[in-house]
């Protein structure tokens, strides 16, 4: 009897073998379908140039959109003069003022009084490229340690 090249038991496979193959069968149903995606698209974007067609100018369906015209453009009309007045109130309130002004500097001293450290001890800790610092729950400052990158 000559061997078949039909797989007569297929739970003999390896489960390797039959995940390989199941793959390269999904992967190629994928590539299947992709294909035909520019024939889907044509076909729905046909059918929606049908619909729209019946649907506004069969139907009259432009003679709801000009009769609501009026009212979308009142609207449109009534929110620009609102911001645009808003804009213009707000710059005529704030012309004279500096909105952005410089943060002061903080001195080290100051730093280190907020943080109960020494002066030279943060002075070395601005110095480290990088500082692992821990806080307790209550937002004291519990431990700070250079970080050593590997």
């Amino acid at each position: 009897m000559s061997k078949s090249l039909i797989i007569e038991k297929p739970e003999l496979q390896s489960h390797a073998h039959r995940f390989g193959w199941s793959s390269i069968t999904l992967f190629f149903w994928g590539l299947y379908i992709y294909l035909w995606l520019p024939f889907i698209t044509l076909l729905a974007w046909w059918i929606g140039v049908k619909l729209f067609h019946l649907q506004i100018v069969e139907l009259h369906g432009y003679a709801g959109v000009i009769g609501k015209l009026g009212l979308y453009s009142a609207i449109v009309v009534i929110l620009s003069v609102t911001l645009i007045g808003w804009a213009n109130i707000e710059r005529f309130r704030f012309k004279d003022s500096a909105r952005r002004v410089d943060n002061t500097p903080v001195s080290v001293r100051e730093i280190a009084k907020l943080f109960k450290l020494q002066e030279n001890q943060l002075i070395q800790l601005r110095q480290k490229q990088s500082v692992i610092v821990r806080f307790s729950d209550k937002g004291h400052l519990t431990e700070v340690a250079e970080y050593i990158h590997h």
